[in-house]
This record gives C-alpha cells, structure tokens and sequence, in this order.
C-alpha cells in the first residue's frame, strides 16, 4: 500500500545464532517469513566472542521491508524495522536455546533498491531433528494472539540473556529471575477467568447441595444460592486469584502438574517475592562460583535452570508443539519433592521397595541427590540416625559406577560419620573407590567441601580426609 509520498526501502541485518547444544554439526536452518521479513541461513560458519570462549556459529540474515517519508533518511530503517526484528530474534532465541539479540548482530545496512534471494521451503533442523512443524505451528499462532506470544518470547529472551550474561556467577540471576515470572504471570492471567468461572461453580454447586438439606423447593434453594452466592465468593476467591493457584492450574491444564512441579511453584513464589520486594542480603559463607553481590534469590543455580526449561515447555504446551518436551522430562528429574513427602520418606513412613529407584527415578522424585539436598538443607531437623535406618539396605547393596558416582559421593561423606560401623565402612570404601577411579577431580573433592560448610554442615571425617592429603594417595599427578 505505498504511495506518492513514500518509498519502499529495505533494511538488512546479518545475525549469528547458536543451537542448544552450541554446535553447528547437524543444523539446517533454510528460511522462514514473518511479516514483512524474511529470514534464511547463508550456510556460512561465523564466531561468537563469548564471556569465556569463542564458539562456532551459523551466519543468518534477516531481510525487511519497511516504508519512509521522503524526508526521512535511510537510518529510519532501523527504527522502523526493530520491532519485527525483535519478535525474529524472539523465534530463533527460542528454537536454539541461546538469546539472541542485536548485540550478536555482525553486519546491517538499509538500501533503497530491491534485494535478491534465493526462496526456500520452511526447514529448521537442530541436531538432525526436524523441527519444522513446531516452526510452522509457532508462526501460525502468532497470527491468532500476536500480542501474548511476542511478550512471552521477548521475556523468554530476555530471562535467558541475563542468564547467559551472567557467566556462572549469578550476576544478573535476580534480574532473571523476575523476567522468566513474568511468562508465569502472563499465563496466569491468560487462565485466569476460566479459573475464576470454574470456582464459582463449584462454589454454585457445594450451596445447592447445603440448601437441599433443609428441604427447600427449587425455587426457594436458587433464591438462597443466589442471595449467598456474591458473598460466599467474596470470602473464599475475593478479587484477586493468587499467582501459585493460577500457575498450577495452567501447568495442570497443559499436563504439566505433579506434587514436586507444584512445590517447586510455591516455593519460586517466595524466592520471587524475596527479589521483588527485597530482603537482608548479608551472609558470610560464599561458595564457587563467587558472586559479585549479595544475591537476593535463593539457591539461584539450580532455580534458574529449572526456570529456563520449564518456561520453555510451558510456551511450548501453549502453543502446540513438542520442541522443549524431552528437555523439560530429563531436567524435572531434579525437582525436590514436596517436603511432606520426603519428610515421610526420611522417618520411615513413606517406602520404597526397590532401592534402585533411587537411581532410576520414581514417583515421588525421591532419589540419592534429594535426599542429599534435602539433609543438607534440613540437617538441623533430620536426625542423621533416623534415615540411616531408612536407606540401610539400599546403600550397602548399591552397585557404583562412573554414572551414580557423584551421588553416591555425596551422600558417603555425610554417611562416614555414622556410628553404626558398617554404614561408616561403606561410605569410606565408595570415597576411595570414587576417587581411585578418578570420577571426581580435586575441585570437586574440595567444592562439596565448601558446599557442606556453605550450609553449616560439619562432617568430621572428611574434613580429616582432606587435611591428611588421603586422596594422594592413589596418584598424586591426578590431584
């Protein structure tokens, strides 16, 4: 639709991209158009200068066309094109796993002239898997809702930039994690009124079913359901449904609800509201990597990487396709349980059979490294005797091998100073056998020192360990 007054000119952006697993082997990205851009590989490999290293890309170009007053000079382009650019950098940022963004960008210029490329068919391969579909289903839904899924990929993006900034000393984890609640928020409010209908039917239904019982006619029990129905609701939803209850039902409504993924959600929230509305910083233990402030959020490793493939997954159930789905089932496996429920587990009341469980996977997500976490973090509370009992038979059984070897690891330092003498012998015999066969290096020997004391936990016995230099022992070149 130009006229008269305009003219068409077109802005080029040259961008680099990275796949999740950082590698250009295996890749084919061929082109996509959204809107007025299109946007296709050159197939040329290019480098990212990266925080700590320089990493292969692919080159991908993003052509745009965009309309000018006469009086406007060519640099117009760039303002006029940035928003499209941005939901472009928004699809690719979140099929790769990497943020990209105009800081990636190597090359851009506007001309006034027609620009030739070569059409291709719609094609994205990561890996050697095709994601096509999940492309072509991603740009299809952001013509029915544009507004809410350019939102929740540009804060999808702009969570998983300030994670990558970071460089593993959670320097913008804070940041991050405020970003990735926002997607939370976004889809909370997206459910929120069908939530909201539902428990007011349920409210509808539980006061005919009271009013039945004083005998009333129908038309007395609807008089009497409408009357109460209005403050009834006041009391019990109020004017505002809580964030925790909104995402869950989201999560349950996309199949993505159980006990730990909701316990993870409740206790987010508190870490969110810890950020948000701030806190007492000062600590006095600090473990590796050294951060540069104080942070506000709690544990913000682990947090903001369940963070990052949960929204993933939670974008990807919205929109209809299956990209982040195997991603999302390997990293649950790391969610806490519930604490009742591991709670139960650690007195006794909770049991688990088969102890090899605890290695595979089971439903209550009860395995050697929560139960690890969990002590450490609990120790004060949890009697060390008491879930000895518990996990006897299972730990002198254990087969160990370079897979298990961490968590076993982990879990024997704390067991070396149990008094009952053979879960003391095991739990030295798997720390020689670990080390002997080199499955864990020096840093790690002394990192989960630090760990350990970063929580107040004091383990005799290997705290003596490590001062005698024992792990020497077995090859002192290695250490």
């Amino acid at each position: 639709s130009s006229t008269s007054s305009k003219k068409l000119l077109v802005f080029l952006c040259s961008l680099e991209y990275r796949i999740k697993a950082l590698t250009i082997q295996g890749v084919g990205f061929d082109a996509y158009e959204y809107n007025n851009s299109v946007v296709f590989s050159t197939r040329k490999s290019t480098k990212v200068f990266g925080k700590k290293e320089i990493k292969k890309c692919k080159e991908v170009v993003v052509i745009t066309k965009c309309e000018l007053e006469d009086f406007e000079g060519l640099v117009e382009t760039f303002r006029y094109s940035r928003g499209e650019n941005l939901v472009v950098q928004g699809i690719i940022s979140f099929f790769s796993g990497y943020p990209l963004t105009v800081y990636q960008s190597n090359e851009s210029s506007s001309k006034s002239v027609s620009m030739k490329y070569e059409k291709r068919e719609v094609k994205l391969m990561i890996d050697n898997v095709d994601y096509t579909g999940d492309l072509k289903i991603l740009l299809n839904k952001l013509k029915e809702e544009p507004e809410l899924i350019i939102t929740i990929l540009d804060r999808w993006r702009k969570a998983i930039y300030l994670k990558d900034e970071s460089v593993d000393a959670d320097l913008y984890y804070d940041e991050a994690i405020l970003s990735f609640f926002h997607i939370f928020e976004l889809f909370g409010n997206s459910v929120n009124d069908e939530l909201k209908d539902k428990l007011e039917d349920n409210i509808v239904n539980m006061l005919y079913q009271h009013f039945k019982f004083y005998y009333y006619t129908d038309k007395q029990i609807k008089e009497k359901v409408e009357g109460y129905k209005k403050p009834v609701n006041s009391l019990l939803i109020g004017d505002f449904l809580n964030l925790s209850v909104k995402v869950k039902y989201f999560l349950e409504k996309y199949d993505l609800l159980d006990d730990s993924t909701a316990f993870f959600i409740d206790e987010m929230v508190k870490v969110r509201n810890s950020v948000a509305h701030g806190r007492i910083t000062y600590q006095q233990a600090f473990m590796w990597p050294l951060s540069p402030f104080f942070s506000l959020s709690k544990d913000p490793y682990d947090n903001i990487e369940i963070l990052y493939f949960l929204t993933a997954e939670m974008i990807s159930r919205y929109v209809g396709i299956t990209c982040w789905e195997k991603e999302w089932k390997e990293k649950k496996e790391c969610l806490m349980p519930p604490q009742h429920i591991i709670s139960s587990f650690m007195k006794g009341d909770l049991l688990i059979e088969n102890f090899d469980m605890l290695f595979s996977g089971n439903k209550y997500n009860i395995t050697w490294k929560t139960i690890f976490i969990y002590y450490i973090k609990n120790h004060k509370k949890v009697k060390r005797e008491s879930f000895e009992k518990v996990i006897k038979d299972g730990f002198m059984n254990l087969l160990l091998n370079e897979n298990n070897a961490q968590d076993i690891f982990n879990v024997s330092i704390i067991l070396a100073d149990s008094e009952d003498s053979e879960i003391k012998k095991k739990a030295i015999e798997n720390v020689n056998i670990i080390i002997s066969n080199k499955w864990c290096t020096i840093s790690d020997l002394k990192n989960i020192y630090t760990y350990l004391e970063y929580y107040s936990v004091n383990v005799i016995w290997y705290k003596q360990y490590l001062n005698n230099k024992d792990y020497l022992k077995y090859n002192k070149k290695d250490f």
